[in-house]
Protein backbone atom coordinates (compact mmCIF):
# COMPACT_ATOMS: atom_id res chain seq x y z
CA UNK A 1 0.00 0.00 0.00
CA UNK A 2 1.49 3.31 -1.02
CA UNK A 3 -0.13 6.40 0.47
CA UNK A 4 1.35 9.86 0.24
CA UNK A 5 -0.82 12.71 1.49
CA UNK A 6 0.05 16.25 0.48
CA UNK A 7 -3.20 18.03 -0.18
CA UNK A 8 -3.20 21.79 -0.67
CA UNK A 9 -5.93 24.12 -1.81
CA UNK A 10 -5.04 26.05 -4.97
CA UNK A 11 -5.90 29.76 -5.16
CA UNK A 12 -9.18 30.41 -6.94
CA UNK A 13 -9.23 33.03 -9.66
CA UNK A 14 -12.01 35.55 -9.34
CA UNK A 15 -12.79 39.23 -9.67
CA UNK A 16 -14.28 41.57 -7.11
CA UNK A 17 -15.05 45.27 -7.39
CA UNK A 18 -13.21 47.67 -5.09
CA UNK A 19 -10.41 45.22 -4.39
CA UNK A 20 -6.70 45.14 -5.07
CA UNK A 21 -6.24 43.41 -8.41
CA UNK A 22 -3.24 41.51 -9.72
CA UNK A 23 -2.62 39.52 -12.90
CA UNK A 24 -2.13 35.79 -12.56
CA UNK A 25 0.29 33.74 -14.63
CA UNK A 26 -2.52 33.02 -17.06
CA UNK A 27 -3.16 36.72 -17.64
CA UNK A 28 -6.43 36.69 -15.70
CA UNK A 29 -7.29 39.43 -13.22
CA UNK A 30 -7.59 38.05 -9.69
CA UNK A 31 -8.63 39.89 -6.54
CA UNK A 32 -6.86 39.95 -3.23
CA UNK A 33 -9.05 39.10 -0.25
CA UNK A 34 -8.54 41.82 2.34
CA UNK A 35 -8.79 40.37 5.88
CA UNK A 36 -8.91 42.03 9.28
CA UNK A 37 -7.94 40.02 12.35
CA UNK A 38 -10.14 40.78 15.36
CA UNK A 39 -8.24 39.81 18.49
CA UNK A 40 -4.46 40.09 18.85
CA UNK A 41 -3.89 37.56 21.61
CA UNK A 42 -1.77 34.43 21.34
CA UNK A 43 -3.92 32.80 18.66
CA UNK A 44 -4.57 36.05 16.86
CA UNK A 45 -0.81 36.55 16.48
CA UNK A 46 -0.52 33.14 14.81
CA UNK A 47 -3.31 34.00 12.40
CA UNK A 48 -1.67 37.35 11.62
CA UNK A 49 1.64 35.64 10.89
CA UNK A 50 0.04 33.15 8.48
CA UNK A 51 -1.91 35.87 6.64
CA UNK A 52 1.29 37.87 6.16
CA UNK A 53 3.11 34.79 4.84
CA UNK A 54 0.27 34.00 2.43
CA UNK A 55 0.24 37.62 1.33
CA UNK A 56 3.95 37.53 0.48
CA UNK A 57 3.89 34.12 -1.18
CA UNK A 58 0.63 34.19 -3.13
CA UNK A 59 -0.89 37.66 -3.02
CA UNK A 60 -4.28 36.03 -2.57
CA UNK A 61 -4.85 37.72 0.81
CA UNK A 62 -3.81 40.97 2.44
CA UNK A 63 -3.94 42.07 6.07
CA UNK A 64 -6.23 45.10 6.25
CA UNK A 65 -6.22 45.73 9.99
CA UNK A 66 -5.51 44.29 13.43
CA UNK A 67 -8.07 45.02 16.15
CA UNK A 68 -7.90 44.49 19.89
CA UNK A 69 -9.46 46.47 22.73
CA UNK A 70 -6.18 46.19 24.64
CA UNK A 71 -3.56 48.78 23.63
CA UNK A 72 -0.94 46.60 25.35
CA UNK A 73 -1.85 43.62 23.16
CA UNK A 74 -1.61 45.79 20.06
CA UNK A 75 1.79 47.09 21.15
CA UNK A 76 3.09 43.54 21.66
CA UNK A 77 1.83 42.67 18.23
CA UNK A 78 3.40 45.79 16.71
CA UNK A 79 6.80 44.82 18.12
CA UNK A 80 6.52 41.36 16.54
CA UNK A 81 5.11 42.13 13.08
CA UNK A 82 5.89 45.80 12.55
CA UNK A 83 3.88 48.84 11.47
CA UNK A 84 0.39 47.92 10.28
CA UNK A 85 -3.12 49.31 10.73
CA UNK A 86 -3.90 48.84 14.45
CA UNK A 87 -7.27 49.71 16.01
CA UNK A 88 -8.90 49.32 19.40
CA UNK A 89 -12.46 49.28 18.01
CA UNK A 90 -13.80 47.14 15.16
CA UNK A 91 -16.84 49.37 14.54
CA UNK A 92 -15.04 51.57 12.01
CA UNK A 93 -14.34 48.50 9.87
CA UNK A 94 -18.01 47.66 9.39
CA UNK A 95 -18.35 50.33 6.69
CA UNK A 96 -14.85 49.86 5.23
CA UNK A 97 -15.36 49.21 1.51
CA UNK A 98 -11.76 47.96 1.20
CA UNK A 99 -12.37 45.16 3.69
CA UNK A 100 -13.52 41.78 2.35
CA UNK A 101 -13.50 39.55 5.41
CA UNK A 102 -12.62 39.14 9.08
CA UNK A 103 -11.03 36.40 11.16
CA UNK A 104 -12.46 36.54 14.69
CA UNK A 105 -9.96 35.47 17.38
CA UNK A 106 -11.57 37.13 20.40
CA UNK A 107 -12.83 35.54 23.66
CA UNK A 108 -15.65 33.03 23.16
CA UNK A 109 -18.25 35.27 24.79
CA UNK A 110 -17.78 37.92 22.08
CA UNK A 111 -18.00 35.65 19.01
CA UNK A 112 -21.71 36.16 18.35
CA UNK A 113 -21.71 39.93 18.76
CA UNK A 114 -18.71 40.50 16.50
CA UNK A 115 -19.56 37.90 13.86
CA UNK A 116 -23.18 39.03 13.52
CA UNK A 117 -22.12 42.68 13.16
CA UNK A 118 -19.75 41.90 10.28
CA UNK A 119 -22.21 39.53 8.58
CA UNK A 120 -24.85 42.27 8.62
CA UNK A 121 -22.23 44.59 7.12
CA UNK A 122 -21.83 42.16 4.21
CA UNK A 123 -18.40 40.89 5.25
CA UNK A 124 -17.32 37.24 5.07
CA UNK A 125 -16.45 35.81 8.48
CA UNK A 126 -14.23 33.07 9.91
CA UNK A 127 -14.88 32.57 13.64
CA UNK A 128 -12.61 30.58 15.91
CA UNK A 129 -14.24 27.69 17.72
CA UNK A 130 -16.70 27.55 19.30
CA UNK A 131 -18.84 29.46 16.81
CA UNK A 132 -20.92 30.81 19.74
CA UNK A 133 -21.66 29.95 23.35
CA UNK A 134 -25.23 28.80 22.65
CA UNK A 135 -26.75 26.83 19.81
CA UNK A 136 -29.44 29.50 19.44
CA UNK A 137 -26.80 32.09 18.65
CA UNK A 138 -24.80 29.68 16.49
CA UNK A 139 -27.74 28.81 14.23
CA UNK A 140 -28.72 32.48 14.11
CA UNK A 141 -25.27 33.21 12.65
CA UNK A 142 -25.84 30.47 10.06
CA UNK A 143 -29.16 32.01 9.05
CA UNK A 144 -27.71 35.52 8.95
CA UNK A 145 -24.90 34.36 6.67
CA UNK A 146 -27.43 32.78 4.33
CA UNK A 147 -29.63 35.87 4.34
CA UNK A 148 -26.72 38.22 3.60
CA UNK A 149 -25.09 35.71 1.21
CA UNK A 150 -21.71 35.80 2.87
CA UNK A 151 -19.27 33.03 3.75
CA UNK A 152 -19.36 31.84 7.36
CA UNK A 153 -16.61 29.46 8.47
CA UNK A 154 -15.69 28.02 11.86
CA UNK A 155 -12.10 27.53 13.02
CA UNK A 156 -12.20 23.73 13.01
CA UNK A 157 -8.82 23.69 11.38
CA UNK A 158 -7.99 20.01 11.90
CA UNK A 159 -10.12 19.34 8.83
CA UNK A 160 -6.99 20.50 7.00
CA UNK A 161 -4.73 18.06 8.88
CA UNK A 162 -3.12 15.60 6.44
CA UNK A 163 -2.96 12.99 9.20
CA UNK A 164 -6.75 13.11 9.60
CA UNK A 165 -7.19 12.98 5.83
CA UNK A 166 -4.98 9.90 5.70
CA UNK A 167 -6.80 8.23 8.59
CA UNK A 168 -10.14 8.85 6.89
CA UNK A 169 -8.89 7.03 3.79
CA UNK A 170 -8.28 3.87 5.84
CA UNK A 171 -12.01 3.45 6.48
CA UNK A 172 -12.44 2.10 2.95
CA UNK A 173 -14.05 -1.39 2.96
CA UNK A 174 -10.85 -2.99 1.63
CA UNK A 175 -8.65 -1.51 4.40
CA UNK A 176 -10.17 -1.07 7.88
CA UNK A 177 -13.84 -1.06 6.98
CA UNK A 178 -16.65 -0.03 9.32
CA UNK A 179 -15.46 1.73 12.51
CA UNK A 180 -16.54 0.17 15.82
CA UNK A 181 -15.31 2.72 18.34
CA UNK A 182 -13.01 5.72 18.74
CA UNK A 183 -10.95 7.11 21.59
CA UNK A 184 -9.76 10.72 21.57
CA UNK A 185 -7.28 12.23 24.03
CA UNK A 186 -6.98 16.02 24.01
CA UNK A 187 -4.90 16.98 27.03
CA UNK A 188 -2.26 19.40 28.27
CA UNK A 189 -1.42 21.70 31.11
CA UNK A 190 -2.94 25.19 31.11
CA UNK A 191 -2.84 28.04 33.64
CA UNK A 192 -5.70 28.21 36.10
CA UNK A 193 -8.60 30.08 34.53
CA UNK A 194 -11.27 32.25 36.08
CA UNK A 195 -13.39 31.99 32.95
CA UNK A 196 -13.92 29.25 30.39
CA UNK A 197 -13.86 25.52 30.94
CA UNK A 198 -12.40 22.42 29.35
CA UNK A 199 -15.65 21.39 27.62
CA UNK A 200 -16.00 24.69 25.79
CA UNK A 201 -12.29 25.15 25.16
CA UNK A 202 -11.15 21.69 24.03
CA UNK A 203 -14.16 19.45 23.30
CA UNK A 204 -15.15 21.32 20.09
CA UNK A 205 -12.09 19.82 18.37
CA UNK A 206 -13.07 16.28 19.32
CA UNK A 207 -16.71 16.55 18.22
CA UNK A 208 -15.71 18.07 14.89
CA UNK A 209 -12.90 15.57 14.25
CA UNK A 210 -15.23 12.64 14.87
CA UNK A 211 -17.74 14.07 12.41
CA UNK A 212 -15.02 14.77 9.84
CA UNK A 213 -13.78 11.20 10.12
CA UNK A 214 -17.11 9.35 10.13
CA UNK A 215 -19.65 11.79 8.67
CA UNK A 216 -21.86 11.22 11.74
CA UNK A 217 -23.25 13.26 14.63
CA UNK A 218 -24.02 11.61 18.00
CA UNK A 219 -27.52 10.67 19.10
CA UNK A 220 -26.67 10.38 22.80
CA UNK A 221 -24.00 12.08 24.93
CA UNK A 222 -22.98 11.48 28.52
CA UNK A 223 -20.41 13.55 30.38
CA UNK A 224 -18.68 13.70 33.73
CA UNK A 225 -16.30 16.55 34.58
CA UNK A 226 -14.40 18.02 37.52
CA UNK A 227 -12.56 21.19 38.48
CA UNK A 228 -9.67 20.83 40.91
CA UNK A 229 -7.72 24.09 41.05
CA UNK A 230 -10.94 26.04 40.55
CA UNK A 231 -14.10 24.24 41.58
CA UNK A 232 -16.23 26.62 39.51
CA UNK A 233 -14.67 25.64 36.16
CA UNK A 234 -14.34 22.12 34.80
CA UNK A 235 -10.71 21.24 34.06
CA UNK A 236 -11.08 17.60 33.02
CA UNK A 237 -14.02 15.88 31.32
CA UNK A 238 -14.82 12.40 30.07
CA UNK A 239 -17.45 12.35 27.34
CA UNK A 240 -19.13 9.35 25.71
CA UNK A 241 -20.86 9.75 22.36
CA UNK A 242 -23.23 7.10 21.03
CA UNK A 243 -24.32 6.97 17.39
CA UNK A 244 -27.30 5.40 15.66
CA UNK A 245 -24.91 3.27 13.58
CA UNK A 246 -23.59 1.60 16.74
CA UNK A 247 -20.38 3.62 16.77
CA UNK A 248 -19.14 4.77 20.17
CA UNK A 249 -16.61 7.55 20.83
CA UNK A 250 -14.81 8.01 24.15
CA UNK A 251 -13.33 11.48 24.69
CA UNK A 252 -10.92 12.71 27.36
CA UNK A 253 -10.21 16.44 27.55
CA UNK A 254 -7.98 17.91 30.25
CA UNK A 255 -6.28 21.17 31.22
CA UNK A 256 -4.38 19.42 34.03
CA UNK A 257 -2.20 16.84 32.29
CA UNK A 258 1.47 17.79 31.98
CA UNK A 259 1.69 15.44 29.01
CA UNK A 260 0.28 17.14 25.94
CA UNK A 261 -1.67 14.65 23.86
CA UNK A 262 -3.65 15.13 20.68
CA UNK A 263 -4.43 11.53 19.82
CA UNK A 264 -7.14 9.52 18.13
CA UNK A 265 -7.39 5.74 18.07
CA UNK A 266 -9.94 3.97 15.92
CA UNK A 267 -10.87 0.28 16.10
CA UNK A 268 -12.70 -1.07 13.05
CA UNK A 269 -13.87 -4.39 11.65
CA UNK A 270 -10.55 -5.19 9.92
CA UNK A 271 -8.00 -3.54 12.18
CA UNK A 272 -7.12 -0.37 14.03
CA UNK A 273 -5.23 2.88 13.55
CA UNK A 274 -3.68 5.60 15.66
CA UNK A 275 -3.26 9.27 14.74
CA UNK A 276 -0.99 11.76 16.50
CA UNK A 277 -2.38 15.15 15.48
CA UNK A 278 0.75 17.00 16.57
CA UNK A 279 3.06 15.05 14.26
CA UNK A 280 0.33 14.15 11.74
CA UNK A 281 1.47 10.52 11.90
CA UNK A 282 -0.80 7.52 11.33
CA UNK A 283 0.08 3.97 12.35
CA UNK A 284 -2.18 1.33 10.79
CA UNK A 285 -2.55 -2.22 12.12
CA UNK A 286 -4.47 -4.75 10.02
CA UNK A 287 -4.16 -8.16 8.37
CA UNK A 288 -1.08 -7.10 6.41
CA UNK A 289 0.78 -6.04 9.56
CA UNK A 290 1.82 -2.65 10.89
CA UNK A 291 2.06 0.24 8.42
CA UNK A 292 3.42 3.72 9.10
CA UNK A 293 1.58 5.79 6.52
CA UNK A 294 3.86 8.22 4.65
CA UNK A 295 2.33 11.65 5.23
CA UNK A 296 3.67 15.09 4.39
CA UNK A 297 2.40 17.29 7.27
CA UNK A 298 0.20 20.22 6.33
CA UNK A 299 0.27 23.71 7.80
CA UNK A 300 -3.31 23.41 8.96
CA UNK A 301 -3.85 27.04 9.98
CA UNK A 302 -2.42 28.36 6.72
CA UNK A 303 -4.53 25.96 4.69
CA UNK A 304 -7.62 26.97 6.62
CA UNK A 305 -7.04 30.66 5.84
CA UNK A 306 -6.27 29.87 2.21
CA UNK A 307 -9.43 27.76 1.92
CA UNK A 308 -11.49 30.55 3.48
CA UNK A 309 -10.10 33.02 0.95
CA UNK A 310 -10.96 30.63 -1.89
CA UNK A 311 -14.53 30.33 -0.62
CA UNK A 312 -14.81 34.12 -0.38
CA UNK A 313 -13.59 34.49 -3.94
CA UNK A 314 -15.98 31.94 -5.38
CA UNK A 315 -18.88 33.38 -3.42
CA UNK A 316 -18.19 36.86 -4.79
CA UNK A 317 -18.48 35.42 -8.30
CA UNK A 318 -21.67 33.51 -7.34
CA UNK A 319 -19.81 30.27 -8.11
CA UNK A 320 -20.53 26.94 -6.45
CA UNK A 321 -18.02 26.11 -3.72
CA UNK A 322 -17.57 23.57 -0.94
CA UNK A 323 -16.83 25.12 2.44
CA UNK A 324 -15.03 22.41 4.41
CA UNK A 325 -15.51 24.14 7.77
CA UNK A 326 -18.88 25.74 7.14
CA UNK A 327 -20.67 27.60 9.91
CA UNK A 328 -23.35 24.91 10.08
CA UNK A 329 -20.68 22.45 11.21
CA UNK A 330 -19.76 24.90 13.94
CA UNK A 331 -23.41 25.21 15.01
CA UNK A 332 -23.78 21.43 15.21
CA UNK A 333 -20.65 21.26 17.38
CA UNK A 334 -22.17 23.85 19.75
CA UNK A 335 -25.27 21.65 19.97
CA UNK A 336 -23.03 18.77 21.07
CA UNK A 337 -21.35 20.99 23.66
CA UNK A 338 -24.76 21.91 25.07
CA UNK A 339 -25.72 18.24 25.28
CA UNK A 340 -22.51 17.48 27.16
CA UNK A 341 -23.21 20.25 29.67
CA UNK A 342 -26.82 19.09 30.03
CA UNK A 343 -25.62 15.56 30.75
CA UNK A 344 -23.18 16.91 33.34
CA UNK A 345 -25.96 18.87 35.03
CA UNK A 346 -28.53 16.06 34.99
CA UNK A 347 -25.98 13.31 35.73
CA UNK A 348 -27.31 11.09 32.97
CA UNK A 349 -27.07 10.45 29.26
CA UNK A 350 -29.06 12.91 27.13
CA UNK A 351 -30.26 12.98 23.55
CA UNK A 352 -28.65 15.38 21.10
CA UNK A 353 -31.33 17.55 19.52
CA UNK A 354 -30.43 19.25 16.26
CA UNK A 355 -32.93 21.79 14.88
CA UNK A 356 -35.47 20.03 12.66
CA UNK A 357 -35.00 22.62 9.93
CA UNK A 358 -31.48 21.26 9.36
CA UNK A 359 -32.20 17.60 10.00
CA UNK A 360 -30.33 15.39 12.41
CA UNK A 361 -28.44 13.66 9.61
CA UNK A 362 -27.06 16.84 8.07
CA UNK A 363 -23.37 16.37 7.26
CA UNK A 364 -21.30 19.17 5.74
CA UNK A 365 -17.89 17.72 4.92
Amino acid sequence: MDWIFERKSAPVEYAKPAASLRISGGGIFTATVSIAVIGAGCWGEKVIREILILSRKTGMVSLRSIVDNSPAALERCRKKVGPLDYRTDYQSLLSDSDLSAVHVCTPNSTHFEIASAFIKAGKDVLVEKPLALSSREAYELVELARAYRVVLSTGHFHRFNNGLRALKSTLEPTILGEPHYLRLEWTGISPQQDQGNVITDLAPHTFDITNCLTGLWPDQISCIARGYRNRENEEVAFITCEYESGLCAEIEVSLLDFRQRRNLRIVAEKGSAHLDFLDQKVVLQHQHGVVNMPIIPSNILREEIEHFANCVGRNRLSQTFSNENDGLLGAHVVTCLEAARESLSEEQSVGVKFPSMYGESVVMN
